[in-house]
């Protein structure tokens, strides 16, 4: 009897959660099914449910604008570079506060969770930025996110979870701290580490208000400053100017847009879902 109201419950929780995974597929379809349908047929709203044609019209628009390619190229750059700045700086922090020989060890973690509870807010941030002169450079959109306490705290939970006796072993064979760092806890932590990179990719590729706040050169601005550019305008032609078709709606060109700068993400995930899924039980249990 009790074992089948478990299974009734887990049906029960299976379809709330199909539920809610449908509702957030809902968006992207539309966008895919509009981004390849007829342009004639999107114009005249006849694109509801399902495709109708197939066209690339508005792909090939995209792909014509230099604006696009530029914007494209800042995202990945400061997707690649602070990704990679964060995991390297959170790691060496997050594995020296784990120790437990480190001396002010507990300070370092009042200080972590203090930077968890109160955040500085955008003015004292904004006048960092200015007085450091990283201001309208692509540095404004890496720096300050270099480091994460949520996350530090995750890798810090992670690290300290790893047998003390591979350390103790390593350093009676003679390892320095820094090869048991890289040789020993980092490869044991390819979880832990696969998560938080993937939080902070899709956190440096989704910002926008970063470039907003920090950006003047429109050279320097990333996709997403792009992406809110386009959605705001009330036709192609105050877009892309002579380029812009008269046959391919404004809604055509924005779907395709939004759904070219998603694709990096989707052909990322796949590689890092194994570790995406082990790392967040470990972190959750550990936590």
């Amino acid at each position: 009897m009790i074992r089948k109201k478990l299974d009734f419950g887990r049906i029960i929780i299976g379809i709330v959660l199909i539920g809610f995974a449908f509702l957030c597929l809902i968006p992207f379809y539309y966008i895919l099914m509009v981004s390849f349908s007829d342009p004639a047929l999107v114009k005249e709203g006849e694109v509801i449910l399902f495709p109708k044609g197939f066209s690339t019209k508005a792909y090939e628009m995209i792909i014509r604008d230099q604006k696009f390619f530029r914007g494209f190229g800042v995202s990945v750059f400061r997707t690649v570079v602070g990704t990679a700045l964060a995991m390297i700086v959170q790691c060496m922090f997050a594995y020296a506060v784990s120790r437990k020989h480190l001396a002010g060890r507990k300070w370092f973690m009042k200080l972590v969770i203090f930077a968890v509870l109160f955040n500085g807010g955008i003015i004292p941030t904004y006048l960092t930025i200015c007085y450091t002169g990283i201001f309208d450079t692509i540095w404004a959109l890496i720096l300050p996110m270099a480091v994460n306490p949520w996350n530090t705290i995750i890798l810090i939970s992670f690290f300290s979870a790893l047998p003390e006796g591979l350390e103790e072993s390593a350093v009676i064979d003679g390892a320095s701290d820094v090869k048991i760092f890289f040789k020993i806890a980092m490869p044991l932590s390819k979880p832990a580490i696969a998560t938080i990179g993937l939080f902070t990719a899709v956190s440096h590729w989704n910002a926008l208000m970063d470039a907003v706040i920090y950006i003047n050169d429109s050279k320097l601005k990333p996709l997403q400053s792009y992406l809110i550019d386009l959605v705001m305008r009330s036709s192609t032609q105050e877009m892309f100017g002579s380029m812009a078709e008269q046959e391919i709606p404004t809604l055509s060109i924005q779907t395709a847009a939004i759904f070219a700068s998603t694709l990096p993400i989707l052909v990322v995930y796949p590689f890092v879902q194994k570790f995406f899924v082990k790392g967040v039980m470990i972190g959750a249990i550990k936590g």
